[in-house]
């Protein structure tokens, strides 16, 4: 038998989650690196004083606040290739893949962010406890 979660421990899950970000949040997209093992950051988009609103207590998917845009991203000349929520401190809280499409965080314009370039996320949604 698969283990399955209630709609209320999914929710619970993903909002402890969402939580260990705290005020000052940040979305990083970085070059290199594999999930896990993060590598050189191109490009940091600040979350908003609340990362997160409260997860859906069916789902347990939570959608992030505003989140401003990086105006003048670090960049380089590799692609990104994986992304972090990560607490003001730089504390990595969740850790995913990048790519252009059928990945954890989809790009649109391609995956390669130029020094000086503005870098923008148009949603974002997370689950702790996937379907």
């Amino acid at each position: 038998m698969a283990v399955t979660h209630s709609g209320s421990a999914k929710a619970a899950a993903t909002n402890a989650v969402t939580a260990l970000l705290g005020a000052g949040a940040l979305l990083t997209f970085r070059i290199t690196g594999t999930i896990g093992f993060p590598g050189t950051v191109v490009a940091t988009l600040p979350l908003s004083a609340t990362p997160f609103a409260a997860a859906n207590g069916t789902t347990g998917i939570a959608a992030a606040n505003a989140i401003t845009s990086d105006t003048a991203a670090a960049g380089n000349a590799s692609p990104v290739a994986t992304a972090a929520l990560q607490t003001s401190g730089a504390v990595l809280i969740i850790h995913c893949a990048v790519a252009a499409s059928a990945s954890d965080i989809n790009m649109s314009g391609g995956l390669t962010i130029g020094a000086g370039d503005t870098v923008s996320c148009s949603s974002l949604t997370y689950q702790a406890i996937p379907s």
